[in-house]
């Protein structure tokens, strides 16, 4: 029989519980004499708190087992009770039944909310599910008085104890966040880089951090307790304390820089920010100083003024001469002739060429050539005035600016004078080199009147110069005949066509005679001049190899056309090899195979899709020296050729030792193939040779059908020439690429089903 719980006894299980037991079991204890009951299936204890109520117990019955835990949790975490419910109950204080649809998410037949009283306050509920109907319940709740009776007594106690947990474990958090911030901020004084210091009104410093003992003068002791004096020279203490009133009377931080001498001697310069410290009242109670060494910013700042400042002199400078380039005359140049316009004064232009420079480069070579440049560049300064311009547009090509003139005589003086400067004996590696210039001479506005005319008008003065003898100067004239200077003025339009990029590749195919396939496309450079139209190369390729501009153009050429195979090849189209001609001048530069390998890194083009072509007579000039470069770019991965076969003298003996792929039969002996048997025998002999050697045999500039018959049937292995392609733009090419990336020989100008082999 149960023992009737008393009121003495229900005293002495309560001593018992709270000398047996924390606040956590005690709570555990009340859900399970709760949950103990028949037909109980779940009970949960929620305390009533200020903030919000909080699940402190829960007991439930799993199979034949009862289990409990204590928790503490808040009640609105709470996923499997009826919170709102609860809550309820716990405001009102009333007891609440739960109807069936209330029930039906917690799969009970009854619930009930039981509030737990003390004096009319309701300090916690009891909420219970059964798997009993609601009368059953009600009975049970009524059996259970005496325990809401000892749940009054012990909730009071269980939620004391439990706010005083959580104070308690607030102070240790608080007392951890209070170590902590300590040890920061001991470590950030300790360890930064920076000087950190906080001093109160009367200028007494508070902390500081250890770098302050890196600066000069300040001993290895703490700073605390020292002043301003104590830290810095006694010249910085005055306006510090300037700093820091102005800091504080403004409320906001206030920066500077200052140098700061390091006890290792160095120079640092530091930024430095005060700013006040205010307490929670807003009352300002110290000044907080943060100084941080920017000394390697403000020499990385010097040092980028200083490299712009030297780009911007490179950009405006000629590099070999220190002379003003084209950029900078230009300028200056449109300058003198907008004062020129305003006064109604004149200015005169001086073009000077330096006469035969070629024999120079030629005979001591390109460093030579640099340093009579260099000669020449000084004693043309020397020779003008302060106010004058002396600049370099490239070459051997000077000009000279000057302004303010009255009379041309004194502009021929000027022009003579320089002319004597310049032929004046110098020494150059050793060598006493006597040299002369023609200068070409434009005045404005007589002779035109903007930058553009004056340079061309003098062009043709100067040419003139050259045309009567060289080393005098000519004014340009109205009547001077263009016809009679025009190859000359070619010279200068090709320069500019270079560095204004007016040159364009056309490309001619190369088609295999057995197969009629595409074997590959050779290169071939056009002048676009902007106002004489397309220039035939047979005009300025000879000009090119005299002046020496053949090397800039034919370094063009080269990159331009490994460009366009490699879009091509990205494009899918089946381009086998892409033949580029060198000449002579640019096969002999010092180092051609690393500027060839230089070309294909840049533009990512494979070499094995490169095929090099050099004359029969380059190749046969100083033929140790081209088989020592011939190797090199054969080592490369990339073909090479040797074009215009026929037309020299080869050495059998040298020509086996090239490490080469192909003989290109020169046009001249195909134009009057069968009919000139002669020239019949000698292209059989060609290819003959070729084949004997084993290398492919190709015959350039094919234009009629008989001659393409009479190559098939002597084994010639491939062709190009107006009979299947006449050279084309990159975009006529690609037009005639099928879908599958294969050259289309159908929409050639005569089709080569009628000569490949069935």
């Amino acid at each position: 029989m149960q023992e009737k719980l008393t009121a003495a006894s229900l005293i002495k299980k309560y001593q018992r519980l709270f000398q047996q037991y924390d606040h956590h079991q005690i709570a555990e204890r009340l859900v399970c004499m709760v949950a103990a009951k028949q037909g109980i299936n779940r009970v949960a204890l929620v305390l009533k708190r200020e903030s919000e109520p909080v699940l402190c117990a829960l007991a439930m019955h799993n199979d034949d087992t009862l289990e409990s835990r204590s928790l503490t949790v808040p009640l609105s975490n709470s996923r499997n009770l009826p919170v709102d419910l609860i809550s309820s109950v716990l405001h009102s204080g009333q007891h609440y039944s739960l109807s069936a649809s209330e029930l039906q998410p917690f799969a009970a037949q009854s619930g009930i909310v039981i509030p737990i009283l003390e004096v009319e306050t309701c300090l916690a509920a009891f909420y219970i599910e059964a798997s009993v109907e609601a009368a059953k319940l009600s009975s049970v709740v009524e059996q259970l008085e005496p325990i809401w009776l000892m749940a009054s007594l012990m909730t009071r106690q269980v939620s004391d104890r439990q706010c005083l947990d959580e104070q308690a474990e607030r102070h240790r958090m608080s007392e951890q966040a209070l170590w902590a911030n300590e040890t920061y901020l001991n470590a950030i004084l300790r360890y930064s880089p920076a000087l950190i210091a906080v001093k109160d009104l009367n200028g007494n410093v508070v902390m500081a951090s250890d770098h302050y003992k890196q600066l000069a003068h300040i001993e290895d002791d703490s700073l605390v307790g020292k002043n301003a004096l104590d830290i810095y020279p006694e010249s910085l203490v005055e306006s510090l304390t300037t700093m820091e009133a102005a800091a504080l009377d403004n409320s906001r931080p206030y920066e500077t820089e200052l140098d700061l001498l390091h006890k290792d001697g160095t120079l640092h310069t530091y930024l430095m920010v005060k700013f006040p410290l205010s307490d929670c009242n807003e009352e300002v109670f110290g000044v907080c100083t943060i100084c941080t060494d920017v000394s390697d910013r403000k020499m990385a700042e010097s040092a980028l003024r200083e490299q712009q400042s030297r780009l911007n002199y490179m950009a405006f400078h000629d590099s070999l001469t220190a002379l003003p380039n084209r950029s900078l005359f230009y300028d200056r140049i449109n300058n003198g002739v907008a004062r020129a316009t305003r006064s109604g004064g004149k200015l005169a232009l001086m073009l000077l060429d330096v006469d035969r420079f070629k024999n120079i480069n030629d005979s001591l070579g390109h460093d030579s050539g640099d340093l009579l440049l260099k000669a020449i560049a000084g004693r043309l300064s020397e020779g003008v005035r302060e106010m004058d311009t002396v600049a370099r547009l490239g070459g051997d090509e000077f000009v000279v600016l000057l302004e303010g003139i009255q009379d041309l005589d004194d502009v021929r003086f000027v022009a003579n004078k320089l002319l004597a400067h310049i032929s004046r004996p110098m020494e150059i590696a050793g060598h006493d080199i006597s040299i002369t210039a023609s200068i070409g001479i434009s005045v404005y506005p007589t002779d035109g009147d903007n930058t553009d005319e004056l340079l061309k008008n003098a062009d043709i003065a100067m040419y003139k110069a050259k045309e009567a003898g060289k080393n005098n100067c000519q004014f340009y004239a109205k009547g001077m005949s263009a016809s009679a200077v025009n190859f000359l003025l070619l010279e200068n339009d090709l320069r500019r066509g270079i560095e204004q990029d007016q040159l364009i590749l056309h490309y001619q195919p190369q088609i295999d005679m057995r197969t009629g396939a595409l074997t590959g496309v050779e290169a071939l450079v056009r002048w676009q001049h902007p106002e004489r139209g397309v220039v035939s190369p047979a005009h300025f390729i000879p000009l090119a190899e005299e002046t020496g501009l053949i090397v800039p153009l034919g370094d063009w050429v080269l990159k331009a056309a490994c460009e366009q195979q490699k879009q091509w090849l990205n494009a899918g189209l089946n381009v086998p090899q892409m033949a580029v001609n060198l000449s002579t001048r640019q096969f002999r530069q010092r180092d051609f195979p690393g500027k060839v390998a230089t070309v294909l890194r840049e533009t990512g083009l494979p070499a094995e899709f490169l095929e090099l072509e050099i004359t029969e007579s380059c190749a046969m000039e100083h033929a140790g020296e081209t088989i020592n470069q011939l190797n090199q770019l054969n080592q490369m991965g990339l073909s090479l050729s040797i074009d215009d076969f026929g037309t020299g003298y080869s050495s059998l003996a040298y020509l086996k030792r090239f490490p080469i792929d192909k003989l290109k039969i020169d046009s001249s002996f195909i134009h009057d193939i069968p009919i000139d048997q002669n020239d019949a025998a000698i292209a059989k002999s060609i290819i003959g040779l070729a084949h004997n050697m084993q290398l492919t045999v190709v015959a350039e500039g094919v234009e009629q059908e008989q001659q393409a018959s009479w190559l098939r049937d002597n084994d010639c292995d491939q062709v190009q020439g107006y009979l299947f392609a006449k050279p084309m733009p990159a975009s006529s090419f690609a037009s005639h690429f099928c879908a599958r990336g294969e050259f289309d020989v159908t929409a050639n100008v005569v089709s080569l089903k009628d000569f490949a082999q069935t």
